[in-house]
């Protein structure tokens, strides 16, 4: 098995905040209390897919989620 992502720290108010930009939405956040195994920041290991597939990300996750985003309402 490989992680497969962009090697950056992504915080989920930013993964939120770039899927609200791509949806062109206004919608607010909910936040609740934390609970137990809540992950605030998310960065894979992605060297085992470098080292082994030669694997580099092209593209940021922001413009991954708005391709993605963009892919979908298409559909």
């Amino acid at each position: 098995m490989f992680n497969v992502a962009c090697g950056e720290r992504i915080s989920i108010n930013l993964l939120w905040d770039t899927l609200k930009k791509a949806a062109n939405s206004d919608i607010v956040p909910n936040y609740g209390p934390t609970r137990q195994g809540d992950v605030r920041d998310s960065l894979a290991d992605i060297s085992k897919a470098e080292r082994l597939l030669c694997y580099s990300p092209k593209i940021s996750v922001e413009d991954g989620l708005k391709l993605t985003w963009d892919w979908f309402v298409s559909q």
